[in-house]
């Protein structure tokens, strides 16, 4: 009698368990699923989903789930797991003023340097309490000034050297390396690597315009400018073609006609040497002569062993940084941290090794990487590919590391905040699901957990691949009504 009790105590327990998903609804979602890739919105195309239970890791649902297909910006999902997985979210960022030779009298025998690790968030402005790239400037100068140093018989040197010297990804297109989110990654960044262009426009929709600055300063930046009038409330139509490595860019597009000035945000070629440059006039503002100039070092030539620190600057931790690569896509972040995890698994940071070591890593933790081919940590290329089932199984994975907590914190939630925050508002995926979104030309995509209303936590991926090119808001409001079936699991 006992063992019979026992047994009606469990079937009872199981009966009641609040974790059963809701059949009629599971049923909704994939007919919903079918529905999508059956219509005219995608007639020519593919929509792959993925959707996992975390906790047992069974297939609640799956089509075209082994197919590769561009991630678009879920790919920084992956990225900032492995990131988290492997540094810890105490990680911290180091980058140091220092110099080499003799100080004797007012005078450094030797260089200054600007040491970076690869820091993405060198004077940037996202993050309260931490200083901007003026404030940094200014910090550095002090630094020079407080060791009594007032004249450098050396140059100003950005050393970049901790990461290679490959800044972008090979397969990146050219209209997006140029602008703000195709800012190639060095050893040295410096305010997110981005400028501003402020153009005048003219009187009339057709008439050209006048680029009358840059901010930050760059001097030494030359613009061929093709920009003209657009129509009023048109926006910012401009592309900004240049090279991760020269110091031009061409300017092309349209900007509003009926304003004083318009700004657009673009890419810094070659940030190191802008920050090298930028202390260096600073410490001439504040009467430090430079004989050298600034320049930059992609490799080192001497041991560092031989420089003195002046200043070192900590960067925020890791777990605040993912949350900004994820909550705000932040190319240049995830990117970054690529290269740091790559260098930290393998001591080799070039796109090609960091993008191989993120897919041994998640194999040696079970998960099936056939189809996983990223060729970046943002997702910006649009060659890379993997497929839905690859990325629910890199999020159950993620699910069982120690850093999920804070992963899972970095995701932004559904109604609430980052590129989600205005997405399923007045639903109940409002609050019940984090995801991290994406799009490239011809894609858009969504990832993330869902909380199912048995407080079950699944694993989701949905990607839209070559859609209709004219309803790309239709498709991704077909895809938030599918997030929001799920959450209705």
């Amino acid at each position: 009698m006992k063992h019979l009790s026992l047994f009606i105590w469990l079937l009872i327990i199981d009966a009641t368990r609040p974790d059963s998903i809701d059949s009629v609804a599971l049923n909704q979602f994939k007919d919903a699923v079918v529905e999508l890739q059956n219509s005219e919105l995608m007639r020519h195309g593919t929509l792959s989903v993925s959707v996992k239970n975390v906790s047992t890791g069974k297939v609640l649902t799956a089509m075209n789930h082994q197919q590769s297909l561009p991630s678009a910006s879920t790919l920084k999902l992956v990225t900032t797991a492995t990131a988290l997985s492997v540094l810890g979210g105490d990680f911290t960022y180091k980058t140091y003023l220092e110099y080499d030779g003799q100080v004797e009298n007012d005078t450094l025998k030797g260089n200054l340097y600007l040491r970076g690790t690869g820091d993405p968030t060198l004077g940037s402005d996202r993050f309260k309490g931490y200083p901007g790239d003026a404030a940094l400037i200014r910090r550095w100068t002090e630094a020079v000034r407080n060791a009594g140093i007032r004249y450098v018989q050396g140059q100003v040197v950005a050393d970049a050297s901790y990461f290679d010297e490959q800044p972008l990804a090979d397969s990146w297109i050219w209209g997006d390396v140029g602008n703000y989110y195709g800012a190639g990654v060095r050893g040295l960044n410096f305010n997110e690597n981005m400028y501003r262009v402020y153009f005048r426009p003219g009187q009339n929709m057709g008439d050209p315009t006048e680029v009358v600055g840059t901010s930050p300063s760059m001097p030494y930046m030359t613009f061929t400018n093709r920009v003209t009038t657009g129509e009023s409330g048109s926006g910012d139509q401009v592309i900004i073609y240049s090279s991760p490595i020269g110091n031009g860019a061409v300017l092309t597009g349209t900007v509003p006609r009926g304003v004083a000035s318009f700004s657009v945000k673009g890419a810094i070629p070659d940030a190191a040497y802008y920050v090298a440059s930028a202390l260096q006039q600073s410490l001439l503002n504040d009467s430090i002569m430079v004989a050298g100039g600034a320049v930059v070092w992609g490799s080192v030539p001497g041991p560092q062993s031989t420089r003195t620190v002046l200043n070192t600057y900590t960067s925020p931790p890791l777990r605040d940084i993912t949350q900004e690569t994820n909550w705000w896509s932040v190319n240049l972040f995830a990117d970054a941290l690529l290269k740091t995890t790559g260098k930290r698994l393998t001591n080799r940071s070039d796109f090609d090794s960091a993008t191989g070591a993120v897919a041994t890593y998640w194999q040696n933790k079970g998960v099936d990487v056939r189809g996983f081919y990223i060729k970046d940590g943002s997702g910006l290329s649009p060659t890379g590919s993997l497929t839905t089932q690859n990325l629910t199984d890199i999020l159950n994975a993620a699910a069982k590391d120690k850093a999920f907590d804070d992963f899972y914190r970095s995701i932004a939630v559904m109604g609430q905040s980052g590129t989600v925050r205005n997405l399923g508002k007045g639903t109940r995926a409002a609050g019940n699901i984090r995801a991290k979104s994406g799009s490239i030309e011809g894609t858009r995509a969504f990832a993330g957990y869902v909380t199912t209303r048995s407080g079950e936590r699944l694993s989701f991926t949905i990607i839209a691949h070559k859609y209709q090119p004219e309803n790309s808001r239709q498709i991704s409001r077909e895809l938030v009504q599918l997030m929001t079936l799920l959450a209705s699991l």
